[in-house]
Parts: structure tokens; C-alpha cells; sequence
């Protein structure tokens, strides 16, 4: 007998799950939030456009490794018929996440080292190796519906981000900073494999691994791509643009963020979870979705630019206005299109899903490579709006096609 949605998950599990949820996404955001403001007061201006570059470099990684350990098993158990809670390899998970954190801390060392500042990019590329090792636990945590556990965990990384502005403040330490971050990660880490424990599963398809490497090289097209702005304004040495952009992610946009990183592991399960049910049980999810997203981030956007232009507008942070607008319309095209694939990689094979993310990436990298080296930040600025507004027409248009994409396409 075919279940309706509501039976899939009951309303008040749905409700307990995203209150946790919620305050989990809450917390870590607020951990996040608090040493970038503390970052932003007590490091140099080109202090902190390097420690942006290594936290871009860390996203990308973060992404690239919860794409292999985390929602390629989903996607590859849902096509079985196993439930996303049963579907993770903790042992196949562990090997690709220390291999991207391996590669990230190389990477973010070779790339700020250049200015002469070696024990500087050292530390860096240390703490975003960590940002990514101990990201995977809570991960794993959330999929398996251990949302109180995930919890913890984020409450640890904000008494941490609190700890450290104290010391700051208080200045006992100017240079405790980046030390603190890092043994706070370390601290997650730990906390949230006696969490985990040793549940594995070692279920997967004949498609498996055609399945992983795409959705992870898909990751990385895309942490390329949303990073790429502030990588570049930092190759060309315009250390002030770079802090704006990071800004104006990690604080106009912030409470955006923790519902959007709350919600979205959530709205992945359903998905796998409605998929059985065809394509338009999908697409109404994705489309309330989308709305909600946008929302927000209109909110997020007009009360920080009022907040930046008034109140904070003769401080580090009001470096953030130029960017609040592309920004936030980067965001939302970026969330649009996530959203447009994530829904449709359940109809159709690895190969379109892929495809799509690499066409997409190669245009945004390209793009903004030519608008920053022709423009500046000014030519930046502009080719984020142009892309923005044709990401989201692309991701309406997958939208509209999709009920007509029938399961067995997917063989």
C-alpha cells in the first residue's frame, strides 16, 4: 500500500527533530560566529583574509567529505530500499575524510605560505585540517537521528568560541585564538566518536562507487565554486574585499545558515524517503523548500545592511556592505540549484547529476576568474548578480521537468 508523507514521518517526531535540530545548527553556528568575531578583532586585516582562505579551503573539504562518507551511502541504500539511518560505512567514511583533511591542510599551507608566513599558514592549515576530521561524527550522528547527541557536541565548539573571545577580551592572550579553536575541535572530535561508537553498515549496490566518486566530485565542483570569490580576492592581494566577503557570509547571513545547515540533512532523508512515492511527493518538498530559503535570506540581508550602514558602519565588519546583495543572491542560487540536484538525482542516473554540477562550476569559476581579473571586487560583484539569476532559472527549469522523470530511468 503506497504511504502518504504524513506517514512517512509523524508530526511530532518532525517537530521534536527540527527544534533539536535547530538549536544544534544553533549552537555550532553561534561556535562559528563567535571566533570569527573574535578573528576579525583581534588578528590583522590580512591576519584574517588568510585565516578566510583556510576556512574556504576547509568548506570545501567539509563538503567534499560528507559527499563520500555521508550522502553518497544515502543515495546509494534509498535505490535498495534501506533506510538512510543504516546506510553509513564508518570505515569507508574515516578513510575519505583523512585523506580530504590531509589534503586541505597541505593545500592552505602551500596557499598562504607565499607571503613568507610559515608558522602563520602552518596553524591554519592544521586547524582546517581539524574543521574537517571533526565534522564527520556529528555528521553521522544527525543521519543516524541522534539529533541530542549532535547537540552536545555543538554546545562543546560554542563553549570553546566563548572561551576564546574571553580570553581575548580580557586579553590574557592575543595570540590564544587559533590554539583555542583547535583544541576545541579536538575536543569535539573525541567526544563525538564515543558518541558514534562502532556501528558500521556494509550494505551497497553494484553502482556504488560509480555513485560516490560523482556526488564527491560533484562536492568539490561545488565548494570550488561558492569559495572561489574570496580565493581569488585574496590571490590578487586585496586583503579588505576578501574580509568583506567572508563578513558578509559569516555574519550577515549567519542566522540564515543555521536554519538552512539545520534543515537541509533533514530534507535529504525525506527526499530519499519520498522517492518511492514518485516525483511530485519531491517536488512539493522542494518547492516549499525553496521558498522558505529565500525568505530568510531576504530577512538575514535587509536587517544586516541597515544593522552594517547604521549602527556598525564605522567597524571592521561594515567592510561586509558592498557584498551583502551578491552575496545573498549567491546563497540563494546556490541553495536553489543544491535543492534542484538533490531532488532529482533520485530519478535519474549518477551521470546527469554530474554533469550538471560540473557545467555549472566551470561557468561560475570561469566567470568570476575573468570578472576579478578584469574588475576587481566591482567586476566580481556584477558576476555574481548575472550568475545568480541564471543559476536560479536553470533550477527552476529542473524543477519543472522533473515529474516527468520516471523511477526506472534510474537503472
Amino acid at each position: 500500500m503506497m504511504t502518504t508523507s504524513s506517514e512517512v514521518v509523524s508530526p511530532s517526531v518532525t517537530r521534536s527533530g527540527l527544534l533539536i535540530r535547530t538549536l544544534d545548527q544553533g549552537l555550532w553556528s553561534l561556535g562559528f560566529f563567535v571566533f570569527n568575531v573574535t578573528a576579525g578583532v583581534s588578528l590583522t586585516v590580512g591576519e584574517f583574509a588568510s585565516l578566510s582562505v583556510g576556512a574556504a579551503l576547509g568548506f570545501i573539504a567539509v563538503g567534499t567529505s560528507r559527499a563520500w562518507g555521508i550522502y553518497a551511502p544515502i543515495v546509494d541504500a534509498a535505490r535498495i530500499g534501506v533506510r538512510p539511518e543504516d546506510s553509513i560505512d564508518r570505515w569507508s567514511s574515516w578513510r575519505g575524510t583523512l585523506t580530504f583533511a590531509t589534503v586541505v591542510g597541505v593545500a592552505s599551507f602551500a596557499w598562504i605560505s607565499r607571503g613568507g608566513e610559515w608558522g602563520y599558514a602552518a596553524a591554519v592549515g592544521a586547524l582546517a585540517a581539524t574543521m574537517v576530521i571533526s565534522d564527520l561524527p556529528r555528521q553521522v550522528l544527525i543521519i543516524r537521528g541522534s539529533y541530542s547527541r549532535a547537540a552536545l557536541l555543538a554546545a562543546l565548539y560554542a563553549v570553546g568560541a566563548l572561551a576564546a573571545a574571553g580570553v581575548i577580551a580580557l586579553g590574557i592572550d592575543n595570540a590564544a585564538l587559533l590554539p583555542i579553536w583547535f583544541c576545541t575541535l579536538l575536543i569535539v572530535l573525541a567526544a563525538g566518536l564515543a558518541f558514534c561508537g562502532t556501528a558500521t553498515s556494509t550494505i551497497k549496490s553494484e553502482s556504488h562507487f560509480s555513485i560516490a566518486w560523482r556526488i564527491t566530485a560533484e562536492a568539490v565542483y561545488l565548494g570550488f565554486g561558492s569559495q572561489i570569490a574570496m580565493l581569488l580576492l585574496y590571490l590578487i592581494q586585496d586583503d579588505t574585499a576578501t574580509a568583506g566577503i567572508r563578513f558578509a557570509y559569516s555574519l550577515v547571513f549567519a542566522p540564515a545558515f543555521v536554519i538552512i545547515q539545520s534543515i537541509q540533512p533533514l530534507i535529504f532523508k525525506q527526499f530519499a524517503t519520498l522517492s518511492a512515492q514518485g516525483t511530485r511527493a519531491v517536488l512539493a518538498v522542494s518547492v516549499r523548500w525553496n521558498i522558505a530559503v529565500a525568505l530568510g535570506l531576504g530577512a538575514c540581508g535587509l536587517v544586516g545592511y541597515t544593522a552594517l550602514s547604521t549602527v556598525f558602519s564605522h567597524i571592521g565588519p561594515a567592510t561586509a556592505l558592498p557584498y551583502v546583495v551578491p552575496v545573498g543572491l549567491a546563497i540563494l542560487s546556490a541553495q536553489t540549484f543544491e535543492v534542484a540536484l538533490m531532488a532529482t538525482r533520485f530519478f535519474v542516473g549518477p551521470v546527469f547529476t554530474h554533469r550538471a554540477r560540473l557545467a555549472s562550476v566551470l561557468v561560475d569559476v570561469g566567470s568570476q576568474t575573468i570578472g576579478v581579473f578584469v574588475g576587481g571586487a566591482a567586476g566580481l560583484v556584477w558576476t555574481l548578480i548575472v550568475l545568480s539569476g541564471l543559476r536560479i532559472a536553470v533550477s527552476v527549469a529542473m524543477l519543472v521537468v522533473l515529474p516527468r522523470r520516471d523511477r526506472t530511468e534510474t537503472s
